[in-house]
């Protein structure tokens, strides 16, 4: 005796029929009629103030410590950031791509402290 699939038999018949390519779709919300376009003129304004990110990123909390005189450890910048090994060492990878130079020194315990070259 062959067992059936009573399960999914009940599934397919309750799902309703497939739409043909031609068919409109009957069931979607309909649209709302596009914005008018505001005349550049006609605009107010806008008083300019120094633009304040909102919060400080994680690149920009690596750059504040590699703007220091003394630089950063690899592990300061995984404790401020919470990335990876990796993680770091990619961002001061693009950090060089972007232009700036990165001065790599050791300090007396042997630790490798980055730092940002002063421009010349």
């Amino acid at each position: 005796m062959t067992k059936t699939n009573k399960k999914a038999s009940a599934k397919t018949a309750a799902r309703p029929p497939r739409k043909e390519a031609g068919q409109a779709p009957s069931s979607r919300k309909s649209r709302k009629p596009a914005a008018p376009a505001i005349a550049a003129e006609s605009a107010a304004p806008v008083a300019s103030s120094p633009i304040i990110p909102a919060r400080q990123t994680k690149k920009g909390s690596i750059l504040a410590l590699l703007q220091r005189p003394k630089g950063a450890a690899i592990g300061e910048l995984i404790d401020v950031t919470g990335w990876q090994v990796h993680s770091v060492r990619a961002a001061l990878t693009g950090l060089r791509k972007e232009g700036k130079e990165l001065v790599r020194d050791k300090d007396e315990a042997g630790v490798t402290l980055y730092r940002i070259a002063e421009a010349r």
